[in-house]
């Protein structure tokens, strides 16, 4: 079994394990772990055994242990990259080859994205949420992953894969099944909340005042409310960070989500055609809030109003509340 320290979970059982007289290597064998670990672990500070402190001499400990880095160590270099970043946009890659090609130094560009990401090139930051240097490159230093692999941020909420998803869902036979999205005006800005109903094709749109989970949050439980409690059963989002707290949403009204596979819009392929057809009324990088909330309303209207061949010509609005209109 390979080697890895102990967590604070198992400090704080060593704690409770210890103060009810057991042995070290009854506690060992409760915690799978050489008898030695827990003595050394029980030896780490003098006086009475705590869990927080024994925690922080662990850190403080692997804080010393680790390597300056290169460039730590040598500031003037620092300040040479500095310079060539900041004032004359060099980029790292180029800053390394011109180094070894005119014999200054011997460092490669990974050593210096690596310094900008744990120490800013040893500059401070200006305010919180500062990047910093990493700022001012045009390739931000971000990790790259291996091709045909990407990463996303994981839901904080019951993850419910879409493979778990009733058939009786997928195959559209009930009311109260929504696919959930975000439209974007210009970045930073208000975005529009869209959810469609999966059978009927029925429309919801809000806007939200930030691509954040809060702010569209709000937005979707106001939007759910707005229907009757029995054509709500779950949610199928999009992947997006701004979906990442929806189980403030699943509690507040008792609803399931179902998640898609990351970067699968086919996956939620209701809500991609519809949010399609909404770029008709708010074209792309136009601001949101240019819009009223009457105009955002009156383009729900119009879509649940609008006749689709799927229903046979009826509209969503028909659909849902099962009643006929006169839309000509």
């Amino acid at each position: 079994m390979s080697y890895h320290h102990l967590t604070l979970e198992e400090r704080e059982c060593i704690l409770v394990l210890h103060s009810h007289q057991l042995s070290n290597r009854n506690i060992a064998l409760r915690l799978n772990r050489n008898p030695s670990t827990i003595s050394r672990e029980l030896h780490r500070l003098s006086g009475e055994y705590s869990a927080c402190a024994a925690e922080d001499d662990y850190h403080a400990c692997r804080s010393r242990s680790h390597k300056p880095s290169i460039l730590s160590r040598k500031p003037d270099l620092r300040e040479i990259i500095v310079d060539l970043i900041l004032n004359h946009h060099w980029s790292p890659e180029q800053i390394a080859v011109r180094l070894k090609m005119e014999k200054v130094a011997d460092v490669s560009y990974n050593t210096i994205y690596r310094d900008i990401e744990r120490d800013n090139l040893g500059l401070p930051f200006t305010s919180h949420g500062d990047t910093g240097i990493r700022r001012q490159l045009r390739r931000k230093g971000h990790r790259q992953h291996p091709k045909g692999v990407r990463r996303h941020a994981a839901p904080q909420v019951t993850y419910i894969p879409i493979s778990e998803r009733p058939n009786f869902i997928n195959r559209r036979l009930r009311i109260g099944d929504w696919e959930l999205d975000t439209v974007l005006g210009k970045v930073g800005e208000e975005v529009l909340v869209t959810l469609v109903e999966r059978k009927t094709r029925f429309s919801l749109i809000g806007k939200a005042k930030h691509k954040d989970p809060e702010s569209v949050n709000k937005v979707v439980v106001k939007l759910l409310r707005s229907i009757p409690k029995e054509f709500v059963h779950s949610i199928t989002p999009d992947h997006g960070v701004e979906f990442l707290h929806l189980s403030e949403v699943a509690a507040e009204l008792a609803i399931t989500v179902y998640w898609p596979k990351p970067y699968s819009p086919q996956q939620r392929g209701t809500n991609e055609n519809t949010n399609g057809l909404i770029r008709d009324y708010f074209p792309r990088n136009q601001f949101i809030k240019i819009h009223t909330d009457d105009e955002v309303h009156q383009c729900q209207v119009d879509l649940n109003l609008r006749p689709r061949k799927v229903l046979g010509f009826q509209s969503p609005s028909e659909v849902l509340f099962d009643k006929v209109l006169h839309l000509v």
